[in-house]
C-alpha cells in the first residue's frame, strides 16, 4: 500500500455505502494508509455528516435504499459554497459516464482491489474545486478524472 501522507496527513475521507462489511474493509484500508475516515450507511446520514464536517473526499455508492447516491450527489452539487470531490463506487455497468456527467470527479467499479481504491482516493483527495470540477493545481486543468 502507498503512504496516505503523500496526499496530505490527516486528510478526511467520507465513505458512503449500505454494505457494512465493505465500509469496514474500506475504512481499515484508508486508515492504514494514513487517512481519517468517516462512514455512512445511508444517503441521509452522509448528507448530515457533510454538513457537520466537510471531508476532503467522498467515496459514494449510488445504489442505496432511500436517498441514493445519485440524489446525494445532486444535493451536494446544488449546495452553495465550497465543493468536495466525489468518487462514485458502483457495481453497475456503464455508469462511469453518468457519474461524471452528474458531477462526480471519478468512478470506481465494484468489486475493486484495494490498490485501485487507494489510487482513486490519492488522485482526488483534497484537490481544489471550481464549481463541480477539480482543478489540478500544477497544470491548471479543470475536471481531472481517472
Amino acid at each position: 500500500m502507498t503512504n496516505g501522507s503523500a496526499a496530505g496527513p490527516g486528510r478526511r475521507v467520507l465513505v458512503v455505502d449500505d454494505d457494512d462489511a465493505l465500509l469496514r474493509t474500506v475504512r481499515l484500508a484508508l486508515e492504514d494508509d494514513g487517512y481519517a475516515v468517516d462512514t455512512a450507511l445511508s444517503g441521509e446520514e452522509a448528507l448530515g455528516l457533510v454538513k457537520r464536517r466537510r471531508p476532503d473526499l467522498i467515496m459514494l455508492d449510488v445504489n442505496m435504499p432511500g436517498v441514493d447516491g445519485w440524489e446525494v450527489l445532486s444535493r451536494l452539487r446544488a449546495a452553495a459554497g465550497q465543493q468536495t470531490p466525489v468518487v462514485v463506487m458502483t457495481g453497475g455497468f456503464n455508469l462511469q459516464d453518468q457519474a461524471l456527467a452528474s458531477g462526480a470527479q471519478g468512478y470506481l467499479g465494484k468489486p475493486f482491489e484495494l490498490d485501485d481504491l487507494l489510487a482513486a482516493v490519492g488522485a482526488h483527495v483534497g484537490l481544489p474545486m471550481d464549481g463541480s470540477h477539480e482543478v489540478a493545481p500544477d497544470a491548471g486543468v479543470a475536471n481531472r478524472q481517472m
